[in-house]
Order: structure tokens, then sequence, then C-alpha cells
């Protein structure tokens, strides 16, 4: 788990700013500026003991550990990240691609590859992508999931900052359903003893997850080396065992 530094005035109320001194030497080249979504179990902050955790870190923190680099970590909703890299507040991300962002972003290597899918509320029907017509469904804001979800006005989506949010208002009976990473809201479901609230699950997608870097990152010329490690942290089960250790299968 990675200590965390909370700046006097974050740039957004969820983001928190963690450093990992990382590099091997005498005093460190400026830091590879991470950032994602807070969302456990990828990334999260320990309200126990204000440490930064969750399968995000870890692999952040094995890549700044192979590259000799200091690494700092941003968390923040979804909506807010491609933001962050645009504007130069941070170099590179560990995300789903959004064609949209090929202006600003360049992809690397593919680090994971996650489930993406449809939670509908128990008692709902959710056997097929027809009965999604008609149905109240959160999406979290920014995430393109591409068709049915988009383009069909026959679906209702709601736009939520957060799968927390989109979790919240299933239970109170105001939406049918949630869309997104399907072990990231069956972890967020368990963790809030919503577990009994899920139905039927609808699988959209494997969806992968690769480095993105900022075109403008002063960053920019470590991006081969990055697409290295991550290539060698697949080959030597690394980022196998770091899935498994955070619930990814």
């Amino acid at each position: 788990m990675i200590p965390c530094i909370r700046p006097r005035r974050p740039l957004w109320p969820a983001a928190v700013l963690v450093v990992l001194l990382l590099a091997s030497g005498p005093v460190a080249a400026r830091p590879l500026r991470f950032t994602t979504i807070d969302t456990p179990p990828w990334a999260w902050i320990d309200p126990a003991n204000g440490r930064a955790t969750g399968l995000f870190p870890a692999l952040v923190a094995d890549l700044g550990r192979r590259l000799g680099s200091p690494v700092s970590i941003t968390l923040a909703p979804f909506a807010r990240v491609p933001h962050d890299l645009q504007q130069g507040r941070a170099d590179c991300t560990i995300l789903v691609w959004n064609p949209a962002w090929s202006a600003f972003l360049l992809r690397g290597e593919r680090v994971v590859s996650h489930h993406f899918g449809v939670i509908a509320r128990k008692g709902v029907p959710l056997r097929g992508t027809g009965d999604l017509r008609g149905l109240r469904i959160s999406v979290l804001r920014g995430l393109d999931l591409g068709r049915p979800l988009s383009g069909d006005p026959a679906i209702r989506v709601r736009h939520d900052t957060d799968y927390r949010t989109g979790l919240e208002m299933m239970r109170l009976g105001r939406l049918d359903a949630v869309a997104g990473a399907l072990p990231t809201l069956r972890y967020l479901a368990r963790q809030a003893g919503m577990e009994a609230l899920l139905g039927e699950t609808l699988p959209l997608a494997t969806v992968p997850l690769p480095l993105q870097c900022a075109k403008t990152s002063p960053a920019i010329g470590r991006m081969p080396a990055l697409n290295a490690a991550i290539a060698a942290m697949r080959r030597d089960g690394t980022i196998d065992r770091l899935s498994r250790d955070y619930g990814y299968e």
C-alpha cells in the first residue's frame, strides 16, 4: 500500500495525490505522474490508514521499480482522468481506451483486460440486449461502452460520477441496472452489503486497459521503456499474480 499526501487545494474533491519514492540513486528524476479512477478494487485510499491500495497502485509501483523511477499517482473520477492528461496535470494512465482521446493520447501496451457488462436489479429480466430497452441504466460519465447502450433512445442511460452512485440509485429503486466493469461492480456491491440486490448479468465485452500517455507530456520519451516493462511483467507473471491478489480473474 502507498502513503498518501493530500494537496491543500485539490483540483477535484475526490482526487488524491500519492507519491512513491522508488528511485534507487541520490536525487530522483522528475516523477512519472500517473492518474486513474478512484474505484476499488482498481484503486482507492484505505480510510483506516490513508494509504493508496488496489491493483493500479501495485502495478505502477512495480513499473517504477523496474524503471528505477519515482512515480506519483492521482486518483479521480473517470471523466476527470482524460481532462487531467490533456491539461498536463498527469503523464500517463492505465484505463479503458476511448478513440476520441487519440487526439492527445498515445496508446501503448495492454496491461490487463476486464469484463464489462450490465447488472440488473434482482427481479429485472436481463437475458439479452433486447431486455435493455426501457430500462434505466447507470453508466460512468465519460465511459463509452458503445452499442447497444449508446444510440438507442429506448434505453434510458443516466451518467453518474462513480459506480457507488449507480448502485445506490438501484437500491432505492430509481434505476434498473448498472453498467461497467463487472468485477468492480460486484466488489463494490459486496463491500456495501448490496450483494442481494444484484440480479441477472449481461456480459457485453472483454475490454483491454492499455497504457496511455499524453502526447505533450515531458515523459513521452519514456513510453517505450514503460511498454517494455509492462511486456516483461506479463511474461514473468507479475500482472496475473497482482490481478489475482486484488480479485481480478
